[in-house]
């Protein structure tokens, strides 16, 4: 698999070019290109353009419109994505305070065949050395993460999820260097436990103040 990726930033604009497993011989692969634009200080629009070919017989094009709208303080944003399918998404996250933050993510799916939306509430709360993240869902699954950090580079954590409208109850045990768990989907009841290391190249990443 070979991915290019090249972000541009203006002073009120930001273009972002991607390409993945690109054949100069048929020009098949995955183009992706986007530009977000800044109307006002606190108001963006933007596009993002994809372009698949598979196949040199089968090439197909998307294109995405988005806008996102941030408070003067930065204290919350609100974003909508439309999509050519007849999809819509628009999410909405606010900073209650230092420790606590919520979001929302609305999904919207209408087409001629098939109609169909999504609803997720989200919370997260910072302690000390730890941060706790919780969602719930429209269709009744209600997940958590604990992440316990030890040391700024070495953290355990633990998540649990639960499907309220499924009658199927088991539980599987995953540990991963991060905390990629996937379960089958028959599972109602899931846990996951796992642990994260990170390596840092300077003392600002680590959470430490570096000498004068």
């Amino acid at each position: 698999m070979i991915q290019l990726e090249h972000d541009y930033l203006g002073q009120d604009f930001s273009v972002n070019v991607k390409a993945v497993n690109p054949s100069p011989s048929n020009f098949t692969g995955v183009f992706i290109g986007s530009y977000l634009q800044s109307v006002t200080t606190n108001l963006a629009v933007g596009f993002e353009t994809l372009y698949q070919r598979p196949t040199p017989q089968s090439p197909e094009i998307s294109t995405a419109y988005h806008a996102k709208l941030t408070a003067t303080d930065k204290s919350w944003i609100a974003t909508a994505q439309v999509q050519h399918a007849g999809i819509l998404q628009a999410t909405y996250w606010q900073k209650l305070s230092e420790k606590v933050e919520v979001a929302v993510d609305l999904q919207v799916l209408s087409t001629p065949t098939r109609r169909d939306a999504i609803a997720i509430l989200g919370a997260k709360y910072d302690f000390r050395l730890a941060n706790f993240r919780a969602q719930l869902d429209s269709t009744g699954k209600v997940s958590a993460l604990l992440e316990q950090r030890f040391h700024p580079a070495f953290a355990f954590l633990i998540s649990g999820e639960i499907d309220h409208f499924k009658v199927i109850y088991s539980s599987s045990v995953c540990v991963n260097m991060k905390l990629i768990c996937h379960f089958p989907e028959k599972n109602a009841a899931k846990v996951g436990v796992g642990v994260m290391l990170e390596s840092f190249s300077a003392p600002e990443e680590m959470g430490l103040v570096p000498e004068p």
